[in-house]
């Protein structure tokens, strides 16, 4: 597992490697308010990317509660 930290609120993000070219991106307990979350997974996959300029995003599935993105799974060759 893999995870980011922001300050101030110490809100943290994990990288979850599910399978061979597939991750997925929650946040740690205990979450941050859900309309910050998005903000946060986002921010989070676009340093994962950075990191990793070698790879190539095939597919993303945001997962949804309420209005607000929850957890991002993410297929890459």
């Amino acid at each position: 597992m893999w995870h980011v930290e922001y300050d101030p609120n110490k809100t943290v993000i994990d990288r979850i490697d599910m399978r061979e070219g597939w991750v997925c991106f929650l946040a740690a307990e205990p979450p941050p308010k859900p309309e910050e979350l998005p903000l946060y997974l986002s921010k989070t996959v676009a340093t994962w990317l950075k990191q990793n300029p070698m790879l190539t995003v095939r597919a993303t599935l945001p997962i949804v509660a309420n209005g607000n993105t929850i957890a991002v799974h993410v297929w890459f060759d």
